[in-house]
This record gives structure tokens, sequence and C-alpha cells, in this order.
């Protein structure tokens, strides 16, 4: 059996998807298996792709497909569902994995206590609308349900590493929500096992577009009422507002971004009325990065 398990969620990804497995191909650790789950792509999807690269009929690599479309969550459910290693990773099909980051990554996992669930690395965040590269190694905000609380910044899918048994008693990916599934898995995660980050690039990660605002919506509202009692449990009253403050700003972006000042004015104002400290966090932090041109 492989001892990493890596699972690439692909629709209609023809473009993106070669860079994505060209950095699998590379790595230096090979003892893996590439699982790529086409979730019913109409551009000739994952097989078509590994026709046309170097390296494509590698066996430690397969395809399943999804006959339909059925979203993210449900594809990395199927790659779980067939995945054989002791290591789970993922990596999302238009993001890159960095030289060397199995390599570190798997021996500091394996290494870690036990309770040691989940490992994240960091990553180079793209904004492939301007150009901009800009490095981000997450860290606790004094915990990790404190980073977890402003949102989900990790970026698991293309830097997580995590213990099948960690996977096993978490559970699937919720298939419900149109957006934040790995978010809302996360929260699930540190309640019962400890995550980390390894202070070292790991992935690539390219920013493109943007999610509408009716599915961000709906995300914030399902991932509210999910998360709602775990962080109550967790963290309290106050836990509960930054959690619903962040959600809140996500909304306020993603109408912010879809052309619609007042919802986003709206959005902003609930967030700032739940967690006051939260917004001005955001606030600052937008504020150092427009200095940085990270934007």
């Amino acid at each position: 059996m492989p001892t990493v398990s890596i699972i690439i969620p692909v629709y209609n990804r023809a473009a993106t998807l070669p860079r994505a497995i060209t950095s699998v191909l590379i790595q230096d650790f090979s003892d893996w298996e590439l699982i790529l789950v086409d979730d019913g792509s109409t551009d000739g999807g994952a097989e078509a792709v590994l026709g046309t690269i170097p390296g494509g009929g590698d066996p430690r690599m397969r395809v399943i497909r999804h006959p339909v479309n059925r979203g993210a969550p449900a594809a990395r459910n199927t790659g779980l569902a067939a995945a054989r290693g002791a290591l789970i990773a993922f990596l999302d099909s238009d993001d890159e994995w960095l030289p060397g980051k199995l390599s570190a990554q798997v021996p500091a996992l394996t290494a870690a206590p036990a309770r040691l669930g989940a490992l994240v690395t960091g990553f180079v965040l793209h904004r492939e609308a301007t150009g901009g590269r800009f490095e981000r190694i997450p860290a606790a905000d004094g915990t990790w349900l404190a980073t977890l609380l402003d949102g989900c910044t990790l970026s698991p899918g293309s830097t997580l590493l995590a213990r099948r048994a960690c996977v096993e008693q978490i559970g699937p990916f919720a298939e419900d929500l149109p957006r934040f599934e790995d978010w809302d898995w996360l929260l699930r995660l540190i309640e019962t096992w400890d995550l980390d980050c390894l202070p070292r690039m790991g992935a690539v990660v390219h920013l493109g577009g943007f999610a509408a605002r009716t599915r961000v919506q709906e995300a914030a509202a399902l991932l509210w009422q999910r998360q709602r009692d775990r962080v109550g449990r967790l963290g309290g009253v106050r836990a509960q507002r930054r959690l619903r403050a962040s959600l809140a700003l996500e909304c306020a972006v993603a109408a912010h971004r879809t052309g619609a000042p007042l919802a986003a004015v709206w959005a902003g104002l609930t967030a700032a009325g739940h967690a006051p400290a939260r917004v001005a966090r955001l606030l600052g932090r937008g504020w150092q990065r427009l200095g940085q041109r990270d934007w």
C-alpha cells in the first residue's frame, strides 16, 4: 500500500490540471498514489489530460469519474473512499505543489505525537488578476480554534496532509455546503485532534475568479447552522459571535466583488454588531496588504 494517497478533484480544468499533476510527479518522495476524481467534466476531463503530459501513464495514477457534476465535496469524498494510503493529501486542480513538499511534510507528521491529526504547510498565494505572489505561513492565533473562527485561511485543499485515522474519525466533507466545506471539516477536526503548520512553502495557490454572492450567502447560513453548537462548546458565546462575524464578512466581500455595494455595507455592519474586534482585525490586515500591493 502507498504511504500517501493524493486526491485531486477535477471539474473542467483541462488548462490547469497538467500543472497540478506535474507538480506531483516531480516530488522527490515517491511512495504515493494519485486519485483524480473527475466530477463530470465536459472539457475532456482528467483522462484526456493524462494522455497529453509527460508521465501521464504512471501506474500510480488513476481516474475515477462521476457521470454528473456533484461538487468538490462529493469529489473529495469519492477520493477518500478509494484511498489506500496511511496518509491523505489534497491538491486542488488549479494549484501546484512546490518541490520537496511531501519529503518534508510526511516525516514531520509521522514523527509527531499521534494526537496531531493533520499538518498544513505555508503557501505562495498567486493573485492572477494582478500577478502578485505573496507568502503565507498560517499560525495559531493563540489556538487553532481562534484562527479558524476568523476563516479558513490555511488553503487545506492544497496544503493538508492528514492521518487516515483522523480522516476516518472526522468523516466525509459536507456535500450540502456549496462552499466552506474545508472550513467546516477543520472545525470538526480541532474538536478531537491537534492541527499544526509546517513553516515552509509547500504549494502555490492560484487565486482567480470569485464565488457568486448567493452561493456564499447560502454556504454561510449552512455553516453557521452546522457549527454553532460545536463552537459554543469549544469557545463559548464569544467564539460564536466571532464566527458569525466572520461569516458576515465573507458575505460582505462576496457582495462587494459582485457589484452589490449596499449589501456589502449591510453585511459589514452586521459583522461589526456581532464582533467589532473581528472587523477591526480585518481592516488592519487589509490596510497592511494594501501597502504591500497584496490585494
